[in-house]
């Protein structure tokens, strides 16, 4: 089972791609920069690693270069796209949505709406996840949000000393 594990920043794209069956590492890359007019790309497969400079205007560039990269015939690690198991994100904010989530309408668009609270990654996040669902619709998406980890923590600690209705209905809590 081969798992892709992708990480967006406000202007960067890393991933890496895993083999689970053989516990290792198949490739590696990212774009640094993103936006900007010249791009630092790059990828490793196989300990080799190719490096360019390229304009990547956007998040949904980054990853279509990331699956050409993975699937190049001449020195990709996979046939085709579709033998990925299952796509994972490291994402922010979901808001009402924490944990550890399978990717759906309903998760989308509870990142939509925290997009002001978390507006240097939830924006491409949600951007790469549509993408990703439009061009593989047969290949789950799981987010892992780092909220998640709050969920733990006693109410005492997450709310802050203001009415608790400001909590539950208006969200005003400790998220990270």
């Amino acid at each position: 089972m081969k798992i892709l594990v992708a990480n967006l920043g406000s202007t960067s794209f890393k991933y890496r791609l895993f083999d689970m069956a053989d516990e290792r590492q198949l490739a590696r890359g990212g774009v640094e920069r993103i936006g900007a007019p010249e791009s630092n790309c790059f990828v490793e497969i196989d300990g080799r690693v190719v490096r360019r400079v390229a304009h990547v205007p956007d998040h949904a560039v980054a990853v279509r270069q990331c699956l050409e990269q993975l699937t190049d015939p001449r020195a990709g690690c996979l046939a085709d796209a579709s033998e990925v198991a299952a796509i994972g994100f490291k994402a922010v904010h979901g808001g009402r949505v924490s944990g550890v989530r399978r990717v759906n309408a309903d998760v989308l668009d509870a990142m939509e709406e925290m997009r002001d609270v978390a507006p240097a990654h939830n924006p491409p996040y949600v951007a790469a996840m549509r993408l990703l669902s439009d061009k593989l619709p047969h290949i789950p998406l799981v987010a892992a949000f780092e909220t998640g980890f709050h969920e733990t923590v006693p109410d005492r600690l997450r709310y802050y000393p203001a009415p608790k209705e400001w909590g539950d209905v208006y969200q005003v809590k400790r998220w990270g």
